[in-house]
């Protein structure tokens, strides 16, 4: 039986609550990208040397981003004594998950709606509501790779990782589970109509009718068309890339930035420390990510992108 846990407010405790669910847990910054985790990677402190994560010495295999994630109540203690005010990152598929991510305010609620029309309605499971005011469907991992975006509005995060309750999104609303309140480890096993196609099973008709509801609202688009990309969309693009693409994927991040900042619609100081921390996460140099992204200042115009 899953009578579910309650999770405190106060992340520290919260951190050490999932962790003693077994929950690999890491400190995330308010602009999702993650804290470098030992002191050859903390530039205030003596032992701080300029290097790779995977050159890192400190005796952790890769201990920046959500590779550090963790059980250790000991050293989940100290990570949030040092940052009290850190959000929590669980990685998706260390931790056995596969999450459905559903932002209405790129149309997720919509592109959910007419996904459960033509598969089915999904299976029942553990649910977030985001700080954004989106959802998080929590599934059982299915074991093979799944893709990053294959609707408006929803993503399938799977090699990343997600913010955990209680997280606070940069616009100061907290992250939190959907019902009572309280986290019930998820156990449903991912929806077999949503796995690639050559490891899917015949399954039954479909059953009409959207399961989950979402507030109306009009979805926030880029003006011309395409995604509108927020600073933590584009640091989790920069996460969420493989080792031969993390350049192109910080270039393409920085790209997005110059642009929507030229149009006051974030800000760049913000756009460039947040992805900056986000290319040290990954392995790239202060070097290689500072000229990624001073060179996309100087990029051709790009008015007709569309994401």
């Amino acid at each position: 039986m899953n009578d579910g846990t309650k999770i405190p407010k106060n992340h520290r405790a919260a951190a050490l609550v999932y962790a003693a669910l077994n929950i690999k847990v890491f400190r995330v910054r308010r602009s999702k990208a993650p804290y470098a985790n030992c002191p050859r990677c903390d530039k205030h402190s003596s032992l701080y040397v300029q290097h790779r994560p995977d050159e890192c010495q400190c005796g952790v295999p890769t201990c920046h981003g959500f590779w550090a994630a963790t059980t250790d109540p000991a050293l989940i203690h100290k990570w949030w004594t040092e940052e009290p005010d850190a959000n929590i990152g669980a990685p998706c598929k260390l931790n056995g998950w596969a999450v459905i991510d559903v932002d209405p305010r790129n149309g997720g609620d919509r592109s959910l709606a007419a996904l459960e029309q033509r598969v089915g309605v999904l299976p029942g499971t553990t649910l977030q509501i985001t700080g954004g005011d989106g959802l998080h469907a929590f599934y059982s991992s299915p074991g093979f790779d799944l893709p990053g975006e294959p609707f408006p509005g929803i993503d399938f995060k799977h090699n990343g990782y997600v913010l955990l309750a209680p997280s606070v999104h940069s616009s100061g609303n907290r992250y939190q589970w959907a019902g009572d309140g309280t986290f019930r480890k998820p156990t449903a096993a991912w929806p077999a109509a949503l796995l690639p196609r050559k490891e899917r099973r015949p399954s039954p008709a479909p059953q009409p009718g959207p399961r989950h509801r979402f507030p109306s609202a009009p979805a926030k688009g880029r003006p011309g068309g395409g995604k509108m990309w927020s600073v933590e969309d584009l640091v989790q693009h920069v996460m969420d890339a493989r080792e031969r693409g993390r350049n192109n994927a910080l270039f393409f991040a920085a790209c997005r930035a110059h642009e929507l900042a030229d149009q006051n619609l974030i800000s760049l100081s913000e756009a460039e420390s947040a992805l900056l921390h986000a290319a040290a996460a990954i392995g790239l140099t202060n070097s290689e990510a500072r000229n990624s992204f001073d060179s996309a200042a100087t990029r051709p115009t790009d008015r007709g992108w569309v994401a």
